[in-house]
């Protein structure tokens, strides 16, 4: 099967997977970031996947062979080649052969994986129910956890989490998209910095490569392809993320955002902080906000293919507020804002 038609499963199944979410496989980690850059699409099960495994941590992988996780980085490396960098197959003959193949390696890895528990129907107790939510493109959802603290997801948004939270462990999530937060302190009084508290009070959320850590806070993360930003409202924030061997480390003040990309380090700086959650009202605001950045917006959380006439547009400011409850009205008044013609036919929207 294609990689491009991986399901949830379908990725817990593949065994170089495993060993990138497990960080026992220094190649398959990086052929992993790689594809899933390249294939945006997929990331809504990707990370879906990753959430599982991460709560499965604690179990002991089975050994497998040098030869099989050399033939599945093998597969994952010529699906990352262009379509015309692939040999083509002589016959039917070949082709019969490598589906064999396939099935086989296929059958090896269901083994494996029944052994260690993964596979699509687990015991009980190998793996706690997961509860996961998500908004479709352009919608907003409020979700309750466990805890009581509050979530507002953003369009194309898809939060996971275990469905019940053991008492005196960390309480986590994984997300996709965008989401505001607002989280229930539950640690004992004396405890009041992040920095340095017990991991078993702490609320992580983890979105992409980044964990932000809090105690009772409200703040705002969005984790879209290749980039990560998180903006604190109220309370202290920690951001960790382990690059090159190496842990960085950054806290968060009221008023700072922090962001990051798959090649840049974590960096802050004093912003507006309401201005990053006007959306949870109905709003969405513009400071000096070059359209490139729109765009990007328009796509992600609209799921809207974008194309613009002039690309000296995309180098435009705009600053102001608009509502973005509805996409239509956003892109009407995004056109009257920026004196061009806006054309929409389905998902594809032209900016003229």
């Amino acid at each position: 099967m294609s990689y491009t038609a991986y399901s949830t499963e379908d990725f817990l199944a593949d065994e170089t997977f495993q060993a990138f979410v497990l960080a026992a496989d220094p190649a398959a980690t990086q052929l992993w970031r790689g594809w899933v850059a390249q294939h945006p699409a997929k990331a809504a099960e990707f990370d879906e996947a990753v959430a599982v495994l991460e709560l499965l941590k604690t179990r002991q992988p089975a050994s497998v062979s040098v030869a099989l996780q050399r033939a599945e980085l093998a597969k994952l490396w010529l699906s990352m080649k262009p379509a015309g960098a692939r040999p083509a197959l002589r016959s039917t003959r070949a082709a019969r052969a490598r589906r064999w193949a396939a099935t086989a390696v296929a059958a090896v890895l269901l083994l494996l994986l029944a052994g260690v528990g993964l596979w699509r129907r687990p015991a009980p107790e190998s793996a706690p129910a997961l509860a996961r939510y998500a908004t479709p493109s352009g919608q907003h959802r409020q979700v309750q956890l466990p805890d009581g603290s509050r979530v507002t997801l953003n369009g194309n948004s898809v939060l996971t989490l275990a469905a019940a939270w053991q008492p005196g462990r960390a309480r986590e999530v994984w997300l996709t998209g965008e989401a505001y937060f607002e989280v229930q302190h539950t640690a004992p009084v004396h405890i009041t910095a992040v920095a340095g508290a017990p991991a078993h009070v702490k609320f992580v959320v983890h979105a992409g490569a980044v964990d932000v850590a809090v105690l009772g806070t409200t703040f705002n993360v969005l984790n879209r392809v290749g980039k990560t930003r998180v903006v604190l409202t109220t309370g202290q924030v920690q951001l960790s993320r382990r690059r090159a061997g190496r842990l960085d480390q950054l806290l968060l003040r009221p008023g700072e955002l922090a962001e990051c990309s798959e090649a840049a380090p974590l960096a802050k700086r004093a912003v507006q902080a309401d201005f990053y959650s006007a959306w949870t009202s109905g709003q969405l605001n513009f400071d000096n906000t070059p359209v490139a950045e729109i765009v990007t917006l328009l796509e992600d959380t609209y799921s809207l293919r974008v194309t613009v006439g002039n690309r000296r547009l995309l180098q435009q400011k705009l600053t102001g507020s608009m509502p973005n409850a509805d996409a239509d009205v956003l892109l009407s008044a995004l056109g009257k804002s920026l004196d061009v013609r806006v054309r929409r036919v389905g998902n594809h929207v032209w900016l003229d």
